[in-house]
């Protein structure tokens, strides 16, 4: 694992020359012979999955817990974990959620939001702008204040290329949707950040290093979404460096969350309204906990901001609104091999 150093405040020097024709050019060159495209559902895991199976425990955190949530993108903490946000915040537990990317490289929802055929790179930008907003105002719902969301603004189905091809700050990345290699965003965390891994395992170690949270919870990395299984891995990379110095407890709770997986989320008829485990996923232990009905109608009202992707996602993002919300505590093994790889 690589040491995480303090970021250079070159980011805007780079952002001055990414509009260069050339640059410009090899870019579209090399994404259309890659078919860039977001995925909004991958089918290839990127690690193996063998089978599991057995029934979830009772959620369980810690007295005095300090909650910090991370989401590859807008939604995703409302779907999985809206509804235990709404009963932390209301309880008075520290809750604070981290979007790693704005959602912006959603083609399908760019055209449908904006009546568009082709979305430009402004265009894009737009829409992480648009869903910014949307997850201030979904956070609302969960009792959360703008203060207690963070948004990092690194580039939507990106994430696995910063972590495999573009770690050192000498190789940043250029979204193929909105041409930045820096996040555009008005409250970026670090807006002079670059689309490197280095840079972001930095910025997310500075967000864990403020927070000092007791409770991490992050996508499961069998997820079929290589934005989600990224988030994880790169959270993991700043924990690790984190409790290497001995900022983070060697006792940190961390929970991780299911979104994007084969038959998920899985129901049993006849009602249909409450996530069971699954089969096929290793390494994992499932909790749960029942919502209240006032938790559930919070985690609705959230779900319903997100008017940029209700329609686009043909309803797949309702079917998370269910009676409970369900989580897999990890093997510890599978984190150290993540950490282990830079």
């Amino acid at each position: 694992m690589s040491a995480v150093p303090a970021l250079p405040p070159d980011g805007a020097r780079r952002r001055r020359s990414r509009r260069l024709w050339l640059a410009v050019a090899v870019l579209a060159v090399a994404s259309a012979a890659l078919g860039l495209r977001r995925v909004e559902r991958p089918t290839a895991p990127l690690l193996p999955i063998p089978r599991a199976s057995g029934q979830p425990g009772p959620l369980g955190l810690p007295a005095d817990a300090r909650v910090l949530v991370f989401a590859a993108h807008p939604d995703d903490e409302t779907v999985a974990l809206g509804g235990v946000i709404y009963r932390l915040a209301h309880a008075g537990t520290r809750v604070g959620v981290v979007f790693v990317t704005n959602g912006d490289g959603y083609e399908r929802a760019a055209e449908e939001e904006f009546n568009l055929r082709k979305p430009t790179d402004d265009d894009y930008v737009a829409l992480g702008e648009l869903r910014q907003q949307e997850a201030v105002a979904a956070t609302r719902h969960l009792g959360l204040r703008p203060q207690d969301v963070h948004f990092l603004g690194f580039p939507d189905g990106g994430l696995a290329e910063l972590w495999r091809a573009h770690w050192l700050r000498t190789q940043p990345y250029t979204s193929p949707y909105t041409r930045e290699e820096s996040p555009p965003y008005p409250g970026a965390v670090n807006p002079d950040a670059d689309y490197d891994g280095m840079d972001l395992t930095s910025v997310i170690a500075r967000v864990l290093e403020d927070f000092r949270p007791t409770v991490v919870v992050i996508p499961h990395p069998y997820d079929r979404h290589p934005d989600h299984v990224h988030t994880t891995y790169f959270v993991t990379e700043a924990v690790q460096h984190l409790r290497g110095r001995g900022v983070l407890s060697p006792t940190l709770t961390v929970l991780t969350y299911l979104v994007h997986f084969p038959s998920w989320p899985a129901k049993r008829g006849p009602l249909f309204d409450r996530f069971l485990p699954i089969a096929g996923l290793p390494d994992s232990t499932w909790v749960d906990t029942e919502l209240t009905p006032e938790e559930l109608t919070a985690k609705r009202a959230a779900l319903e901001e997100y008017r940029s992707q209700l329609e686009v996602m043909n309803g797949f993002l309702r079917s998370f609104l269910c009676r409970n919300e369900i989580f897999a505590t990890l093997d510890a093994n599978v984190l150290s091999r993540i950490a282990s790889i830079h």
